[in-house]
């Protein structure tokens, strides 16, 4: 393996899409203040991650986003409430992704150049408009038509200089990578199926990715890096309650397994901002 860009879609376990319809988020739960834990773990395995922050939720957790910065991560948008982008016409995403940017900014202190679209729902007129706001690299690319939400984002005009990498001018799209298994494409890079998946498993599956690409990311939610306890509301079904609590036990130690595993494969993890600059492009 080469390179390995790990990330997190910084956001609350009520923003997620099977949740929407509930009345979550007056519970008061809330999962980012243990992610802390998280951070010290990548700490002690020198790893740098690249956060994509939903906006409506920067202001309260500036101290957070701050921490982040100083231990050297980088942090993008996920935009501005985690609704789908397919939700949105273009003129509505250009005006709440402008003030979203300029909320993270304001809460963290920094510029934000790096976006990622709620659920990978990522268009093509979409990703010319975060172009023209300033953002220089997105990563919204995912192939898996089985799921009902993701789009296979159009990249017409844009090279691809390596695995899981392409460009056009000093913009960068990164993929997230899918594993093809008798015509059925399995996100093994992330999400309920990193939590689902023993790591025994994983590793044969993460085996199979290496023979033929040279490249990985990774992401994650900070309700997955922690196990405390959420309080679902009643009346969820139970496939919904399982994929909202499977595996977030021993998520976070699956996931430094998982790192570790790469790394003795000669991956080297930085941000997705430092891959830019090592490429000349920031």
């Amino acid at each position: 393996m080469k390179h390995a860009w790990l990330t997190v879609d910084l956001e609350e376990w009520y923003h997620l899409d099977y949740l929407k319809g509930y009345p979550c988020r007056e519970s008061g739960v809330r999962v980012l203040p243990r992610i802390f834990d998280f951070l010290d773990m990548l700490d002690e395995e020198g790893v740098k991650v690249t956060f994509f922050c939903v906006a409506e939720i920067a202001k309260e957790n500036a101290g957070i986003l701050r921490e982040i910065l100083r231990r050297g991560h980088a942090l993008g948008c996920h935009g501005l409430d985690h609704e789908l982008l397919t939700n949105k016409d273009l003129e509505q995403f250009e005006e709440e992704t402008r003030a979203a940017k300029a909320t993270i900014e304001a809460a963290a202190g920094a510029p934000v150049t790096g976006y990622r679209a709620p659920c990978f729902t990522m268009e093509r007129d979409k990703l010319e408009a975060i172009r023209a706001l300033g953002f220089t690299y997105d990563s919204s690319k995912i192939r898996f038509a089985q799921h009902p939400l993701y789009r296979n984002l159009d990249l017409a005009g844009f090279e691809q200089p390596e695995d899981l990498v392409y460009r056009e001018g000093d913009f960068t799209e990164y993929e997230i990578p899918t594993l093809e298994i008798f015509g059925y494409s399995i996100p093994i890079s992330g999400g309920g199926y990193l939590r689902l998946f023993p790591f025994w498993l994983l590793k044969i599956l993460l085996s199979l990715y290496a023979k033929k690409h040279e490249n990985f990311t990774i992401y994650a939610h900070p309700f997955e890096l922690t196990d405390m306890p959420l309080p679902l509301p009643q009346g969820l079904g139970r496939v919904t309650r399982f994929r909202c609590l499977v595996g977030r036990k021993r998520n976070l130690k699956k996931l430094r397994k998982v790192i570790r595993w790469l790394k003795k494969r000669g991956a080297r993890f930085t941000t997705l901002e430092d891959d830019r600059r090592e490429r000349g492009l920031a």
